[in-house]
């Protein structure tokens, strides 16, 4: 499970975001009705990411605000999304390692246990943070992604393997 009451934040495998493929999003103007092609696992409360959906301006960050069934969940939308149009089936929802508030993160730490691993960390939009790629010949890393980034719009494990961790240092 995530550990971000310290600093710095550790993620293991456990954390990498769930995924569910959208079938459809039906604005209901204050709110949006999501339907999923199978069972999408979440619930109330949960921090979500919608990313690379047919409507642009349905990706984002959201909370889920109640799941009527186990393949549609209902999010509240933004004044500035209740003129968007219905989606058709594109788009991904995934869990979130991180929904708060801004933080500064000063230092990304990865440590591959193989060649040929990837990580892939974005943003609550599917925006990319970061994305390094082990060589398939040792040594494998350790990587350091050095770069000051303003996390703002939450955290998203896209892809983590499942030997490794990666630990973020926030300010």
């Amino acid at each position: 499970m995530a550990q971000i009451a310290a600093n710095p934040w550790l993620f293991t495998n456990s954390d990498q975001a769930s995924s569910a493929s959208i079938s459809s999003i039906a604005n209901q103007t204050a709110s949006a009705l999501v339907t999923t092609s199978g069972a999408h696992g979440l619930s109330q409360n949960q921090s979500i990411s919608i990313q690379a959906p047919t409507v642009a301006g349905y990706a984002g960050p959201y909370r889920v605000q109640a799941v009527p069934s186990t393949t549609t969940f209902l999010i509240a939308l933004q004044p500035k999304q209740y003129a968007l149009g219905n989606s058709g089936a594109a788009g991904n929802v995934l869990t979130m390692a991180y929904n708060g508030g801004f933080v500064r993160a000063e230092q990304i730490f990865w440590q591959p246990s193989a060649g040929s691993q990837t990580l892939l960390l974005t943003d609550g939009y599917g925006d990319t943070i970061w994305n390094p790629i082990s060589s398939s010949a040792a040594p494998f890393g350790p990587f350091t992604y050095g770069k000051v980034y303003f996390v703002q719009n939450g955290l998203v494990i896209n892809t983590l393997p499942s030997t490794g961790y990666v630990q973020v240092t926030i300010n």
